[in-house]
C-alpha cells in the first residue's frame, strides 16, 4: 500500500493537474499559474507523508502485538488494512 513517488513523479503529476485547470473554462483562477502549481505540489506531498505517517503507525501496531506476526503474511496484510483503515476513519479519509 506504499505511495512513494519520486519528486519528478509529483512534478508531472502537478503538471497535468496545472494543464487541466489552465484548460479548464469551468475553472476561474486569480492566482499565477506557477503559484498554483507550487501548492499543488505541497499538497502531494503533504498528503503523500500522512500516508506513510499512517503507514509506520499501522506497522508499530502490527509489531506491538504480543503475538510475532510475520511480515507479508495474511494476518499481517489484514491487520495492516484494519489499522491504516481506522487511521484514515480518524482523518475523515477514505483509502482502498
Amino acid at each position: 500500500m506504499s505511495l512513494k513517488l519520486s519528486k519528478n513523479r509529483v512534478n508531472f503529476l502537478t503538471k497535468l493537474i496545472v494543464d487541466s485547470i489552465q484548460n479548464t473554462e469551468d475553472i476561474d483562477y486569480t492566482d499565477d499559474l506557477g503559484n498554483i502549481r507550487f501548492k499543488i505540489y505541497h499538497l502531494i506531498l503533504a498528503e503523500l507523508k500522512m500516508f506513510e505517517d499512517i503507514e509506520t503507525l499501522a506497522r508499530e501496531k502490527i509489531i506491538s502485538q504480543k503475538k510475532n506476526i510475520p511480515d507479508g503474511s495474511r494476518e499481517w496484510e489484514i491487520l495492516f488494512r484494519k489499522y491504516t483503515g481506522e487511521e484514515l476513519n480518524k482523518l475523515g479519509r477514505v483509502w482502498d
